[in-house]
């Protein structure tokens, strides 16, 4: 034993010794290639805006601007590694920390953690047209009671879910930093888990900057002091695989739980569930377009809006159909539904909801997926979280 340890030492110690006395090649090699490093960016952002009001209970808040700032450390892609950074010209990801500052003190001062992606829709020489979006969790908020925060009837929970979408505009100053001009929604919502949950939302303006840096400098530097890497990456195209045009059958079941507008803060917890099937058009590597068929099973009904005694299943079960869209990146999916009830029983929901969720593919047909389902327009009604599977078939030439 003590004998193969000591070969096992020795090993190491001769492996460490022959890498160290080729670096100096590998970092010369290195240095022919234009993407040598990890090419990180600093983002900062200033809001400014308005609140989309959706109540009067909070008149002195909602009728004033709020103010944000944003702080991101990401990671701009080359397109060495993945098609997709192609596909979506080349993106930026990272990670980022929200917080907001309202007036009054019935919302709290609320921060979020989130991961995000920032992508181009049209790159010019130094002015660049971008979309990004932004998933979160959001704490910080001071929450409804009915004895210590009563004018607070719009969120029922400190933690709730963050989500931000923007579009708009960035300059190159130099290689280094860039400044931008964004216009943006913010939404804050806990899926109806917690009552009340009107959700808020923000719309606004956004000031700031970004700062590109290439960190392998200091790992580098003691080899050779005069190696200078690239702060920012040279993009790599490449021929792309030609897409086989396809359908896929899609089986989406979930379970759940909510509350009631009517039993706020201390009221129970209804089962919820639903089953979804799509026939859905893949037209390209990122998206496919569907129409699908939706079940609903919802316990609440049986207190909401009116009580039911000796609930059938037929009172607490209802239907719909919807139209889909799909966006794929790698192994995650942005799923967006509209759609329309077939049944009577819910009319107190509307007439339309929507289903806004993403996807992870375990497998290339196995997905987990999180959604929001909404009623009356955007106002949260449940969060499904379930498992799919989706079958291929039906294709066509490769385009």
């Amino acid at each position: 034993m003590k004998k193969i340890i000591a070969i096992l030492v020795f090993g190491l110690l001769l492996f460490g010794n022959l890498l160290a006395q080729d670096y100096p090649q590998m970092l010369k090699d290195k240095r022919n290639s234009l993407n040598y490093g990890y090419f990180n960016v600093i983002d900062f952002k200033y809001h400014h805006g308005r609140f989309m009001k959706n109540t009067e209970s909070l008149n002195d808040i909602m009728d004033n601007p709020y103010d944000a700032l944003d702080f991101r450390v990401g990671f701009q892609s080359s397109g060495k590694k993945q098609k997709w950074d192609q596909l979506y010209n080349f993106p930026v990801y990272g990670i980022g920390f929200y917080s907001v500052a309202f007036e009054g003190g019935e919302l709290g001062t609320p921060q979020a953690l989130y991961m995000f992606m920032r992508s181009p829709v049209w790159r010019g020489i130094k002015l660049t047209w971008n979309w990004e979006l932004a998933v979160g969790l959001s704490y910080g908020f001071y929450k409804y009671n009915p004895e210590e925060n009563p004018d607070q009837q719009v969120i029922g929970s400190k933690h709730n879910v963050y989500f931000n979408a923007a579009t708009g505009l960035s300059y190159e100053l130099s290689r280094r930093f860039h400044v931008k001009l964004d216009f943006d929604l913010t939404h804050f919502s806990n899926g109806s888990t917690r009552t009340p949950n009107l959700g808020i939302n923000l719309a606004g303006i956004a000031l700031g900057g970004r700062y590109s840096f290439n960190p392998v400098k200091n790992y580098t530097k003691k080899t050779d002091e005069n190696f200078n890497p690239a702060t920012r990456p040279q993009f790599e195209r490449k021929t792309i695989e030609k897409y086989q045009r396809h359908s896929d059958f899609i089986v989406f079941g979930s379970a759940g739980g909510k509350t009631t507008t009517t039993q706020i803060y201390d009221g129970p917890t209804y089962f919820i569930s639903s089953l979804s099937i799509d026939y859905a058009w893949a037209y390209h590597h990122v998206g496919k377009v569907g129409v699908g068929l939706d079940g609903f099973y919802e316990s609440a009904l049986r207190d909401y809006p009116v009580k039911i005694e000796n609930a059938k299943f037929g009172d607490l079960a209802y239907s719909g159909w919807h139209v889909s869209h799909y966006l794929r990146m790698y192994r995650l999916t942005l799923v967006t539904q509209l759609g329309f009830y077939l049944t009577e029983n819910v009319g107190h929901k509307g007439n339309t909801y929507l289903q806004v969720g993403g996807s992870f593919h375990i497998t290339d047909n196995l997905f987990a997926r999180a959604a929001l389902k909404t009623r009356n327009g955007a106002v949260a009604d449940f969060i499904e979280w379930g498992l799919g599977y989706q079958i291929p078939f039906g294709y066509s030439k490769k385009r």
